[in-house]
């Protein structure tokens, strides 16, 4: 495909800040008084974006689909909600032991080249998935050794992932783009289970095979993101090497974290978010089947549900003014997240479940897309990486914990009740946030 034309964008009303670089947008497509209009899109504006957010995209479906599949896998192996627990802490805590070592790499080298590699290895692994299934050769073990791969690979990608999004768009338009972002993730959570649902039943009479073409489809997806990382150039600043070591390159994000307690509240809120307000996730395969009597064709529609949730809060995140206080977004979309999730541990009822998994999705989304905001921009640039991969770890190298131990509690007290406990602990922190607004602004904020 040619690369357009690009010219740059002068808004002198909203000028770019001198320590950012400038940015181009492609002016081959609508009339430019036309995107001004459509304020949610605005990131569109932007060539290398609109390709970043087009590849990943097609590849995160796939990345859903396999999701979703694996899932069903691993229950029908072993019945056990353990087992799901260990897949998601084995998938998790690589990211939670690397991540911060990662970031430094992410500050220093090409973070294009980084997640290009990242992308052909995890499309390794979807075609092992794929081999070991057809095959009949898949075991718990082997799910766990390619879990844990995946896991190792993460760790790297996501610091990657979360700081080029700045590279790719000006400061003005980083609050839409992270929540466009967000939206296609949740638009691949929507669509990903769709898909799997329509490969089972084009082979209903073979439901191996039916997965393994899950499996292959999502091996096929990452060609799309691969491409797309080919094609385009952010303007990711260059710094020189200090010379300093990697714990001390480490250090310094840590200290300037420390240093900055609105920034350690939004790390540990991300932390508590996701160790007891995700339960539900880890526990999904049980509640259908044990909880609302499912299938899989059901199992894949609540699925379906959460990430048209999350979806349509992504959108209506983009949507928002500039004026828009992110911090009481953050608080009462945990208040909400907190409330859905004691609601759907009580609900033995499908469409009740189905509605509460959107709010869920609509209430975790807009939380989440407003901490990554803030945290993108209260980090200087050239501590960005090191910055974001401290949100990873909060954010993704929590959730082992949270699996494992609320997956291990749901072999014992059903999952139910263990997504009640959750939530209740997430309504305490929600409470708390609400009576100590403060906490999420910096020193020098007012009106938060």
């Amino acid at each position: 495909m040619a690369t357009p034309e690009q010219q740059p964008v002068t808004e002198p009303q909203a000028p770019v800040p001198a320590d950012l670089p400038t940015f181009e947008a492609d002016v081959s497509g609508p009339p430019r008084r036309m995107l001004r209009t459509l304020t949610t899109f605005e990131s569109f504006k932007y060539r290398d974006y609109a390709y970043f957010f087009s590849g990943a995209l097609l590849s995160n479906i796939g990345t859903w689909t396999q999701t979703v599949a694996l899932g069903w896998v691993i229950y029908a192996l072993t019945r056990s909600t353990s087992s799901l627990g260990i897949v998601n802490f084995l998938s998790g805590i690589p990211v939670f032991l690397l991540s911060l070592f990662a970031g430094p790499l992410v500050d220093r080298f090409d973070r294009r080249r980084l997640l290009m590699w990242s992308q052909v290895i995890m499309m390794g692994q979807a075609a092992a998935f794929a081999y070991l299934n057809h095959t009949g050769h898949i075991t718990i073990e082997s799910i766990y050794v390619l879990t844990l791969i995946g896991g190792v690979v993460s760790a790297f990608m996501f610091p990657a992932w979360q700081a080029m999004v700045p590279d790719l768009v000006p400061r003005r338009s980083l609050l839409n783009a992270v929540a466009l972002s967000s939206a296609q993730f949740n638009a691949a959570r929507l669509v990903g289970p769709l898909v799997t649902a329509a490969i089972m039943a084009a082979f209903t009479a073979d439901e191996r095979l039916g997965i393994t073409m899950v499996f292959v489809f999502n091996a096929a997806s990452f060609l799309f993101v691969i491409y797309a990382l080919a094609v385009i150039r952010p303007a990711q600043t260059a710094h020189p090497d200090d010379g300093a070591s990697a714990m001390r390159r480490v250090g310094a994000g840590i200290a300037y974290a420390r240093q900055h307690p609105h920034i350690a509240m939004h790390l540990l809120t991300s932390a508590v978010l996701v160790i007891f307000g995700m339960t539900f996730m880890t526990l999904l395969p049980a509640i259908a089947v044990d909880m609302l009597a499912l299938g899989s064709t059901g199992y894949s529609s609540l699925m379906m549900f959460n990430g048209l949730g999350a979806l349509a809060g992504a959108l209506i995140v983009a949507s928002l003014p500039r004026t828009v206080r992110r911090e009481r977004i953050i608080r009462y979309g945990l208040l909400a997240m907190a409330v859905a999730a004691i609601l759907l541990a009580l609900s033995r009822s499908y469409a009740v479940s189905a509605a509460l998994l959107t709010v869920l999705g609509v209430a975790f989304l807009a939380t989440v897309s407003s901490i990554n905001t803030n945290l993108q921009t209260a980090a200087p640039d050239h501590l960005r990486g090191r910055i974001m991969a401290l949100f990873v770890v909060a954010f993704m190298g929590m959730m082992p914990f949270g699996s494992i131990a609320f997956g291990a509690l749901g072999d014992v007290i059903g999952p139910g009740p263990s997504v009640f406990a959750g939530g209740m602990v997430l309504l305490g922190w929600a409470v708390l946030l609400l009576l100590r607004p403060g906490s999420l602004c910096p020193r020098d904020a007012s009106g938060c």
